[in-house]
């Protein structure tokens, strides 16, 4: 495809000079010259997204669009080695990109009721050379299959592996058959983008020169009008003012998505971009701590956030700033590939591992998981106590690292450890559910309180006794994740021993 857009460049430039050289001079030909060539020298940047993009369903609400070719050519990739295919650089960095990718596509149905839950999630990967599903079955302890005439890999993260083409390769989770087949023939028979005209626009920003990641979520129609105003009501930033809460409750009811963009040069820089279907320029005094305290609500606090700088253009409340490795490696959990072994799958020796192996795969598998609970222990350092969505993202990172010639006992920590983390965010998924129950119970402003006379002496807020059952159940849930990651450390601390023991070497 680019090189037919490099041809009709080619031809184009001599059809203009020829037609236009006799009627001006050539000096004033050169500026629209060069507009036109820019215009075209863009398209084949977009036309391997355009194709990947074809590939997913128009149920999705949310997509990931990157260029990792650019990305691993940044200064601070390089810098830093994001392309490395050994120890624990596989989650060390800060997003995890297959190198023998040129661009990806990764799209999911978020479920925004439910604490950014998934229904679905995928990937389409356009490759430099195709990677033979044997290798990812047996790398990833697997199998292969043929899915609706196509060579797929099943894997125990819960995912499929399909190769579409010769250079293009899928993914989806859960592993669903019947979904997969569906999804195949969709990709065979479509030509065009059907995913929403938001999402389509919003992934754009990645281009040459600009940013080389995206994340885009549409999120029009998705606010529930008694959620949004029951959390406005308790708004520590709105502090009860009915007027200011009545404002928001017309703006935020007409948000239209919010897209995250990164570009990476000798450093990252991130923004943030909330678009809404009406102005927001009277909101300038609170549209920052208004973003961070929703963006903490969901229990995806960033702490880079509250050092970007805001701007509010036309019906947009833009943020931006550096973004450090933790925060790029935290905001990416939410959407990301079904990871499998892509850097060391052509050079793997993928017979029965000798000690020394085992030994070094087992390793880097410790690695990994110290990393990620390392990064999620910095997180619950700052005090935020909503913690679910990185809970259950970090959880299924753990599930999903390679596991080829891992030591049996260190498998059955990591899967422990997922574990923990999963009843964590769980005990505060239930802590709010529980809340609601209580709450549901209360009715009116106040309630009256008797004796067991049935004598009358006194009454008290309603408003205070809500209060005072999210405290309690907030309390319970706290204190299952303070026992919990004590018990992630002692396990830790004593698979350490073992391993060291075992193999000789220091984990």
């Amino acid at each position: 495809m680019k090189y037919i857009h490099q041809a009709s460049l080619r031809i184009f430039s001599v059809l203009f000079f020829k037609s236009a050289s006799n009627s001006a001079p050539r000096s004033l030909l050169i500026l629209p010259a060069c507009l036109l060539a820019a215009l075209f020298y863009e398209v084949p940047a977009w036309a391997q997204f355009e194709d990947l993009l074809n590939r997913i369903p128009s149920s999705a609400n949310s997509v990931v669009v990157i260029d990792v070719s650019r990305m691993h050519a940044s200064t601070l990739a390089r810098k830093e080695g994001w392309e490395k295919k050994h120890e624990a650089a596989y989650v060390e960095r800060p997003i995890y990109l297959p190198p023998e990718a040129e661009k990806i596509v990764i799209a999911a149905q978020l479920n925004f009721a439910n604490d950014l839950g998934q229904n679905w999630e995928l990937a389409v990967m356009d490759l430099k050379e195709p990677i033979p599903m044997r290798s990812i079955a047996r790398a990833e302890g697997g199998y292969v299959d043929s899915i609706n005439g196509l060579h797929a890999a099943w894997t125990p993260s819960d995912a499929y592996f399909v190769r579409l083409s010769t250079s293009v390769m899928g993914v989806m989770h859960p592993a669903n058959r019947q979904a997969v087949s569906r999804w195949a023939d969709f990709g065979r028979k479509n030509s065009s983008s059907v995913i929403s005209t938001y999402l389509s626009q919003a992934v754009k920003v990645v281009r040459r020169a600009g940013p080389q990641i995206a994340m885009a979520i549409d999120l029009k129609d998705s606010t529930q009008p008694h959620k949004l105003e029951e959390g406005l009501k308790k708004s520590n930033v709105l502090k009860g003012n009915e007027q200011k809460i009545k404002e928001l409750t017309e703006l935020i009811s007409g948000i239209q998505g919010a897209t995250f963009s990164v570009k990476i040069g000798s450093k990252a820089e991130g923004e943030l971009r909330i678009d809404f279907s009406s102005e927001t320029a009277k909101f300038a005094s609170l549209a920052k701590p208004m973003v961070l305290e929703v963006i903490d609500d969901l229990g995806i606090h960033l702490d880079d956030l509250e050092k970007w700088k805001v701007e509010l253009k036309g019906k947009s409340i833009i943020l931006s700033g550096s973004l450090s490795n933790d925060g790029m490696r935290r905001v990416f959990s939410i959407l990301e590939i079904p990871s499998t072994k892509f850097s060391e799958l052509k050079d793997e020796d993928l017979s029965p591992g000798s000690p020394e192996k085992v030994a070094q795969a087992s390793l880097t598998y410790f690695k990994s998981v110290t990393v990620l609970v390392d990064d999620l222990r910095k997180y619950l350092q700052t005090n935020r106590d909503n913690h679910i969505v990185y809970n259950e993202r970090y959880a299924r990172k753990i599930d999903r690292l390679p596991i080829l010639n891992v030591d049996e006992d260190l498998l059955d920590y990591g899967s422990k450890v997922a574990e923990t983390l999963r009843g964590v965010a769980l005990a505060k998924r239930a802590a709010g559910s529980r809340t609601g129950v209580r709450n549901s119970s209360v009715y009116g402003n106040y309630s009256y309180n008797y004796d067991s006379n049935n004598n009358y002496y006194g009454r008290r807020s309603n408003a205070s006794v809500k209060i005072q059952n999210r405290a309690e159940e907030q309390s319970k849930a706290t204190g299952v994740r303070f026992t919990s990651w004590k018990e992630i450390e002692d396990s830790t601390a004593s698979i350490r021993r073992e391993m060291t023991k075992r193999y000789q070497i220091q984990f």
